[in-house]
């Protein structure tokens, strides 16, 4: 897993602007500037997204300005850049290194939750919202994520590829980008600590046992369906994370997305490119040896 679990949960409390919690604020504001340097015009947007997020936040909560990240929850300053340090730095960088190659230019904001309480009173207090049965969601219009981070830092890097995503391949369809998100949300970092490297988890299990039990449909057909979610949703993503986790391990998962990114145009599903970058005459080629990478694994 990615990191360590943080476990400190507060109690609900009706809302209310202190002096002190203002002051603090302001003096977050400061020393963003100061640290702005050569992106003075992001921290100057990230400090008006600040500002405008704060009011809107349930009481208790604290918010930091790293730009281009704004991160709030109901931890103090100092966890919240220790998760700054300690996650979000290294989970970003690796996904950087391996996919994306434009960084984000507008505000990103990352609300993180210490427990299930104070994760639904954020998602409710922000977007009207009952996550139920998920661990984070995030907000594309908003550039939000807002995660319980409760449940270990996999959700985290869940979101995180698709946030930057966004900035760097919008037209991704959403197989594509739902099987390279998941992928990391159980992950650890590469001996030099450069890259994440997918391992299996849950959705690896499932898998499995829809091929044992002929239960897998035909790959192309969860490529070029649309209706990704509702019937079937947890079967397509356990397909979608173990084809990017099978493209990892043949070292062309890195290769695909530049090269899908590229093309997409002309290739809206990726099928093509797939097929070219694997050598293969036909998907259902592709599929066959998918289908075999399933069954050897353990």
């Amino acid at each position: 897993m990615i990191g360590a679990v943080y476990a400190l949960c507060f109690p609900a409390r009706a809302r209310e602007q202190t002096a002190a919690g203002a002051e603090l604020f302001e003096a977050e504001v400061r020393a963003a500037s100061r640290r702005a340097g050569r992106d003075e015009a992001l921290t100057s947007a990230c400090t008006t997204s600040a500002r405008e997020l704060r009011p809107g936040l349930p009481s208790g909560s604290h918010l930091i300005i790293r730009p281009p990240f704004i991160i709030a929850g109901d931890y103090n300053e100092a966890e919240l850049d220790r998760l700054h340090r300690e996650i979000i730095v290294p989970v970003t960088g690796a996904l950087w290194r391996s996919y994306f190659d434009h960084k984000p230019d507008k505000p990103v904001i990352i609300v993180a939750s210490s427990c299930q309480a104070s994760y639904g009173a954020a998602a409710a207090e922000l977007d009207g919202y009952e996550p139920l049965g998920y661990a984070g969601y995030t907000q594309r219009g908003q550039r939000r994520i807002v995660v319980n981070l409760s449940t270990g830092q996999g959700t985290l890097a869940h979101e995180l590829a698709h946030m930057l995503a966004l900035f760097d391949f919008p037209e991704m369809p959403e197989w594509f980008d739902e099987g390279l998100a998941a992928l990391h949300e159980e992950a650890h970092f590469s001996d030099d600590g450069l890259t994440l490297v997918g391992t299996g988890n849950w959705r690896s299990r499932f898998l499995r046992e829809a091929l044992a039990g002929g239960q897998l449909p035909p790959l192309a057909s969860v490529i070029r369906n649309p209706a990704f979610r509702g019937e079937g949703e947890g079967l397509n993503y356990a397909i979608v994370r173990g084809f990017c986790h099978y493209l990892q391990e043949r070292k062309l998962l890195s290769h695909f997305y530049r090269k899908f990114r590229g093309a997409v145009e002309l290739d809206p599903t990726g099928i093509t490119t797939l097929c070219e970058l694997l050598g293969a005459a036909s998907i259902e080629d592709v599929d066959r040896d998918f289908r075999a990478w399933i069954g050897s694994r353990q």
